[in-house]
């Protein structure tokens, strides 16, 4: 057992998906959002209508509320 003071908790997590199939396939669990967006410019190419990517708090539900996605600038 631990005193929770070994490692500091995350209060969110970035996720970076695609909205091309029914399950909204996540590609990426990231730690911050530029990490998060650093990868969705990597992987937009592979998707026809890119990637999105949102931070989600730690224990989120969808049920809970509304959240906001954002896709890398594409040019």
């Amino acid at each position: 057992m631990g005193t929770g003071k070994q490692h500091e908790a995350t209060a969110v997590v970035w996720i970076v998906c695609h909205d091309e199939s029914p399950d909204n396939t996540v590609l990426g669990v990231f730690a911050t959002g530029a990490e998060a967006e650093a990868y969705a410019g990597e992987v937009q190419h592979l998707f026809e209508n890119g990637v999105i990517f949102t931070s989600f708090p730690i224990g989120y539900r969808h049920i809970d509320g509304v959240v906001r996605y954002s896709a890398p600038d594409v040019r």
